[in-house]
């Protein structure tokens, strides 16, 4: 492949592919809304494909605060770039520009809302056992052993969020109120913990294949750049999942020896006891021993010893995971399958699942991505990131994501998705030119996306 000169695209096309992409995101939500309010009616966001989200209109600070983010934005990169995107470095900048884009909020609605708050009525209900979010459940927690032996029984009485999950979400909120008390450290510590160790994990695992070095960096950069990072890891517990999952992908598919292994099913162990959408993984790893190892050696062992640690933990506590589960499914799906019940909001949920993923991703890593999937081979990278994708069409299938707002739960799949742009940008030998324009672009967005949206969940 030819080296890309300083930019991977003509300014004109930015303009043109930018406005493409939004063009095409309106038409198909206005159609959508004249379908749904005038033929069929199906549960379509008003918004669409965001789930959760009421346009704001920013005042003087939200403005003069996006720019100084902005402006701090590119003296990072630029120390960034000098430092060949040392890897500590990428992580601090990560935190940093998560925090400023989240600032455009403020305090209170930015750091605040989105653990102790209520996107219902846009107030804050820190103390109130009213709030919708795991904290408000959390509140009501006297013994977190009890909680957790008697999670079955209390699972139907919690909200939304906690309803369709383990016990774990719950009682990570608990602890978190218990050694930090505050709701806004709370939040900037769920957000330290996902962007390391979602970073760490990731260039790991792009190092395995990846040769050049700085591009493995720089693609961390770009994933901690990405809108639905920039947006969703401050605060929600969909960072942490992503993190332990990625955490598992490397220990399972590139660890060496019995530690990796026990790595591997612990963090695997740790992400299930957060949420169910951990099912997502399985047929990845099956699928790569299947493919690169040829034997089942590795899934058995992981997959058994977290199927023994839940036996265990049933055995112990009185939880059952699958108990749980199946009510979790109940509350998603109360009346069956969706596409026997109601087929024309199967069918426009499954493209809104799809559609937001790919709006959060942003046009142009999207053009990188397809671009890169010109070459596709069964090396490794690429075929975690087939499995990956088959994977996540088969759930949406399943009805998986019943009400959207899979960029943020579905966070884990973002670091699938870079796999071919880092190889891309690799093979296109991309200089310092088109790293700082697709940086650019992809933060720019996120800017402008918490400009004029309160994402909610």
């Amino acid at each position: 492949m030819e080296p890309v000169s300083t930019r991977l695209f003509s300014w004109q096309r930015v303009i043109l592919i930018g406005a493409a992409f939004l063009g095409v995101v309106v038409i198909l939500q206005r159609s959508l809304r004249y379908v749904c309010e005038n033929h069929v009616t199906f549960d379509c966001p008003y918004y669409w494909p965001v789930s959760i989200l009421n346009l704001r209109f920013p005042a003087i600070q939200d403005f003069i605060v996006a720019t100084i983010v902005t402006a701090l934005f590119f003296l990072i990169y630029r120390h960034l770039e000098a430092r060949r995107f040392s890897l500590p470095l990428v992580v601090i900048a990560g935190v940093l520009l998560i925090a400023g884009v989240t600032l455009i909020h403020g305090i209170s609605e930015g750091f605040y809302a989105p653990i102790a708050g209520d996107a219902r009525s846009g107030t804050l209900t820190t103390y109130s056992l009213e709030g919708q979010e795991y904290f408000h459940d959390a509140l009501t927690i006297e013994d977190p052993i009890d909680f957790f032996r008697r999670y079955n029984e209390i699972q139907p009485t919690l909200h939304s969020h906690a309803h369709t999950h383990p016990p774990g979400a719950v009682l990570t909120f608990y602890f978190l109120r218990k050694i930090f008390h505050d709701p806004g450290i709370m939040a900037l510590i769920i957000m330290l913990l996902s962007t390391a160790g979602t970073a760490f994990f990731f260039s790991r695992l792009l190092r395995t294949h990846i040769d050049d070095e700085l591009t493995a960096r720089f693609t961390t950069f770009l994933l901690l750049l990405l809108p639905a990072v920039q947006i969703y890891y401050l605060a929600t517990i969909d960072g942490i999942v992503a993190a332990l999952l990625t955490g598992t992908l490397y220990f399972f598919c590139f660890g060496k020896g019995r530690l990796s292994t026990l790595g591997a099913a612990a963090l695997l162990l740790a992400s299930f006891l957060l949420t169910f959408v951990s099912l997502f993984i399985l047929p990845v790893l099956v699928g790569f021993d299947l493919i690169v190892r040829r034997s089942l050696k590795r899934s058995l062992l992981v997959i058994g010893s977290v199927v023994a640690a839940h036996a265990g933990i049933y055995l112990l506590t009185g939880y059952s995971a699958f108990q749980s589960f199946r009510a979790a499914s109940a509350y998603e799906n109360p009346l069956g399958f969706m596409l026997f019940v109601n087929p024309a909001n199967y069918l426009f949920t499954r493209l809104e699942d799809v559609a937001e993923v790919v709006f959060f991703l942003g046009p142009f890593l999207l053009i990188l991505f397809f671009r890169a999937m010109r070459t596709i081979r069964l090396r490794p990278l690429d075929v975690l990131t087939g499995l990956a994708c088959l994977t996540l069409i088969g759930m949406y299938a399943a009805g998986a994501w019943r009400t959207g707002e899979t960029a943020r739960a579905g966070l884990f799949m973002y670091p699938y998705l870079l796999f071919p742009v880092a190889r891309y940008l690799e093979e296109a030998k991309a200089n310092a030119g088109a790293r700082l324009q697709i940086a650019s672009l992809v933060f720019l967005q996120a800017v402008g996306m918490q400009l004029i949206g309160n994402f909610h969940w």
